[in-house]
């Protein structure tokens, strides 16, 4: 019987297809002989799996022309036995989510991954594990990238070299990959801005699109006037997408001739009457402001004029509202609130306090927007939603005593959706966060009343935020973690359910416990 023959018995069925002759003319024919008589089925199974072990033992090597340079010697010592395990796990699938952690373990502790394990490292697809991977691959795995072209995203790293550029900065600016240009120029940035500048200035005109866009990221590092000229024409790039790249690093340069034009369209819009705030929308677009990065036409179901309004908003910086009223933020934003186009006011505010890091208008702002999501009047926005956004740029124990009351108060349904923030609180959690969540979290278990059959745990915030609790918890707190949870007696996929979850969640801090252990002797 040959492959084909093989092969169609399998798509057809046992069943459907006679059994015909079975040789296929090579020595396994001598081994299916020697099996006993039995059923067909496992007689094909055994025939199929021999003759392709067969043909692929038969399988001539492939020639090279040369004998590749070997690996260079390593300078890191490899992990633990113990790691190593862990690991292998991880990379194979099983608590994947917590190889970013042991990663950045290996990484801290000067470690790099064993040999044995080179290929599954070598075969993660996400940027983000990439970028983790790449610093504990050790020079075997940096050399054998080369052989297999899916794992050629190595190239586009870089070695660390602490601040320093590497000795061939030159050549890998001319002819390395976009990532690697882009990770040279930030680096050189970091130390002379100009020269950087210089560098992007040379190719400018020949890049392509996508990568004028990503070079002139790079700007960001080192920002200052010396730029400006530089990116006054680049306000005039052919390609919309940089373009729109372009207005946010200008505003952010103190004395920039788009900063002063900003603040003049700005004060025409919004000003202090006799203490008061005055709004005067322009009834018309201005074709002059498409220039500096203003949209015409909303993105979204807000009006044209508040669409300008919020645009233009954004690019000024925020001390310039308190010199103008002499107003605390939480003052200027309460008074703004009063105005029917508050809303679109206060949005315009909430993006520039992100553009210009304005740290005393971040909390203020995130409290608006947190009274609004209760009253759900958020009409004149373009967003449902910009507490994730400001939430990124607050200290993480500014955070946590935001999200805490809403955990603690999770019964009342104001603060119903307190899970949507829990992914913003940043890892680890702190222990008085942890050990809230813990004592919430178990009062909820031993209140649920499983037996409904209303109830559906993929539909409760608690079932699951132990997947994220899981990854976040600090180390202090595993032991309460790992106590017995008072999960319900009864009968029921829902007590089924609560139960592998439950378990999940403790294997997960036990791995977390031995990765710490590990690392710590």
């Amino acid at each position: 019987m040959s492959a084909p023959n093989f092969m169609t018995t399998a798509l057809v069925g046992t069943a459907r297809q006679e059994r015909g002759d079975s040789n296929s003319g090579t020595p396994v024919d001598a081994l299916v002989e020697q099996l006993q008589t039995g059923e067909f089925e496992r007689t094909l199974l055994l025939q199929a799996g021999t003759w392709a072990v067969y043909h692929q033992a038969g399988e001539i090597a492939e020639r090279i022309e040369e004998t590749p340079e070997p690996a260079p010697a390593e300078n890191l010592p490899v992990c633990s036995p113990t790691i190593a395990r862990l690991l292998h796990g991880m990379l194979l699938g099983e608590h994947e989510n917590l190889l970013p952690t042991a990663l950045q373990y290996l990484r801290d502790a000067h470690v790099r991954i064993p040999y044995e394990l080179l290929s599954l490292a070598l075969a993660v697809r996400t940027t983000s594990l990439q970028s983790a991977v790449f610093p504990v691959l050790g020079e075997r795995g940096m050399w054998l990238s080369q052989f297999n072209a899916e794992w050629a995203w190595v190239k586009n790293f870089l070695p660390t070299t602490d601040g320093m550029l590497p000795d061939d900065a030159e050549a890998i600016w001319q002819e390395g990959t976009l990532r690697q240009r882009c990770e040279i120029l930030r680096r050189l940035r970091a130390i002379d801005p100009a020269q950087g500048r210089a560098w992007l200035e040379g190719v400018w005109k020949q890049e392509k699109a996508e990568a004028r866009l990503e070079l002139l990221k790079t700007l960001e590092v080192g920002l200052s006037g010396g730029d400006e000229a530089f990116l006054e024409k680049a306000l005039d790039d052919r390609a919309p997408s940089v373009k729109a790249m372009v207005p946010a690093l200008l505003a952010r340069i103190a004395g920039s001739a788009f900063e002063r034009r900003m603040l003049e369209l700005a004060d025409s819009i919004l000003s202090n009457v006799k203490g008061k705030l005055k709004l005067t929308l322009p009834t018309t677009f201005n074709k002059a402001w498409l220039r500096d990065g203003i949209v015409e036409k909303p993105t979204s179901s807000v009006g044209e004029r508040s669409w300008w309004l919020i645009q233009i908003l954004a690019s000024v910086p925020l001390s310039h509202w308190e010199e103008q009223f002499q107003l605390a933020p939480a003052a200027l934003i309460e008074m703004a609130d009063a105005d029917k186009f508050g809303n679109s006011i206060i949005e315009g505010w909430s993006r520039a306090a992100q553009l210009f890091d304005a740290q005393q208008w971040i909390e203020p702002l995130w409290d608006w927007w947190h009274r609004q999501q209760r009253k759900k009047t958020l009409s004149g926005t373009t967003t449902l939603d910009m507490r994730d956004e400001l939430m990124q740029h607050m200290p993480a124990r500014r955070v946590e005593s935001k999200v805490l009351p809403m955990i603690q108060g999770a019964a009342l349904l104001e603060n119903a959706d307190w899970f949507d923030l829990l992914d913003e609180v940043p890892a680890p959690w702190s222990s008085e966060f942890g050990e809230a969540y813990l004592q919430t979290l178990r009062q909820h278990i031993a209140s649920l009343e499983l037996s409904k059959k209303n109830y559906y745990p993929y539909s409760d915030s608690w079932f699951n935020s132990l997947e994220t609790a899981a990854t976040r918890l600090p180390a202090v707190c595993f032991g309460v973690a790992l106590e017995a949870w008072p999960l319900p007696e009864v009968d029921g996929w829902q007590h089924q359910q609560w139960h592998e979850q439950l378990q999940e969640f403790t294997k997960t801090l036990r791995i977390r416990q031995r990765l710490l252990e590990e690392f710590s002797k």
